[in-house]
């Protein structure tokens, strides 16, 4: 048996088996016009599940005005967004697939000056721990304990929506700079009541938040959190600078409910701290003993937004490299991750896993820039 059969040996997170190690990463694509997907969105992800992946993680969905993003994203609070993603769930079932929403609160992030009218009826206000962007300028308001508790009710009602309309589980996004990130983060939460403090003490809006969805959908229905160290406006950021930190912050919410942790790196197989040569995914395996989904510039030469520039709105072309496949499978077959989860190259390729499969990586296609103007 080749090593790379072990992509293809069932996965499991909590109580859901997956049919193979293979999952799609979540990638906002904005083709939902009025916060609803359409045919082509839920062709688009069936494509990718009768491609041979496993599980498919969608685009974010928000889960309420003061979370959404300023494009065309799914607002999953509205009933004919809920109603329309039947569609996908039924076409990637029907593909032999399973398939979860990432569940999104942008926080207090950096937005467009102009909003298409097509797309965004008004933008509400930015909210988030502190008030504060990443840079430590305000970017919007306080989020008060009301405020807290009424946005972790809607995450919980997003949750048992989704268990509802018959997807398999969720991923909350909980990384890149976004609201549960900006608890977590000492640069964004400067609290000083029970929201707030130290490492652990900042675990507490993510604990509850946790808590309060496998509440509404069940103790069963599984839960992902998506985590990195990086935002989407700064690379080098950290949220942890030592694997003690990792731990202190993580843990917890853990010992919270989450049943696996969707790492998100830019290069899948980099170490994470310089005293180990352990990934992110590895390190969050041997932290919290769950699960864990990797992630990063799988089978891409180039890495996600290797090139920012405002021409090419900064996310980098890519040939493919092949031989990702393979260190892929050894980090999965030695037990450092469970998952591998693929981005700019399923949209490339969205046959990416049965080319895997049969051995025929040399087809693989380049990801090019003009490929994120349709749902193909």
């Amino acid at each position: 048996m080749s090593a790379v059969d072990v992509l293809f040996s069932p996965g499991r997170i909590g109580g859901l088996e997956i049919p193979n190690r293979i999952a799609m990463a979540p990638m906002t694509r904005e083709f939902s016009h009025g916060g609803v997907p359409g045919p082509d969105v839920a062709a688009y992800y069936a494509r990718r599940a009768a491609g041979g992946c496993g599980l498919i993680i969608t685009e974010g969905m928000a889960v309420n005005a003061a979370g959404a993003h300023d494009g065309p994203i799914p607002l999953f609070y509205q009933p004919q967004t809920l109603a329309a993603c039947r569609a996908i769930v039924d076409g990637v079932h029907r593909a032999g697939a399973r398939i979860m929403p990432q569940l999104w609160h942008v926080g207090v992030q950096d937005s467009p000056i102009e909003v298409n009218p097509q797309t965004v009826k008004q933008r509400p206000p930015r909210v988030g721990p502190s008030g504060l962007l990443g840079t430590g300028e305000v970017g919007g308001e306080v989020l008060d304990e009301r405020g807290i508790a009424d946005t972790i009710a809607d995450f919980a009602r997003a949750a048992q929506a989704a268990r509802e309309i018959g997807f398999d589980g969720i991923e909350i996004h909980g990384a890149h700079g976004y609201l549960p990130d900006q608890f977590l983060w000492s640069r964004t939460n400067r609290r000083r009541d029970g929201y707030g403090g130290d490492a652990r003490e900042r675990t507490r809006f993510v604990v509850e938040l946790i808590r309060a969805c496998k509440a509404a959908a069940g103790p069963d229905f599984p839960i992902v959190l998506r985590m990195s160290q990086w935002k989407s406006f700064d690379y080098a950021a950290r949220l942890a600078e030592t694997p003690s930190q990792l731990e202190a912050i993580f843990l917890p919410i853990a010992e919270a409910g989450v049943d696996a942790f969707h790492c998100s790196t830019r290069r899948f197989w980099e170490p994470a701290f310089a005293e180990s040569d352990l990934t992110l995914a590895g390190w969050m395996r041997k932290i919290t003993g769950s699960p864990t989904i990797a992630v990063g510039s799988v089978t891409l030469e180039n890495d996600f937004k290797h090139d920012r520039s405002e021409a090419t709105g900064g996310i980098a072309e890519s040939a493919p490299r092949t031989r990702d496949v393979e260190a892929v499978a050894s980090f999965i077959e030695r037990g450092e991750f469970d998952m591998i989860a693929v981005g700019r190259a399923m949209i490339a390729n969205p046959d990416w896993a049965a080319l895997v499969r049969s051995r025929e990586t040399h087809k693989l296609r380049s990801f090019r820039r003009e490929q994120l103007a349709a749902l193909d």
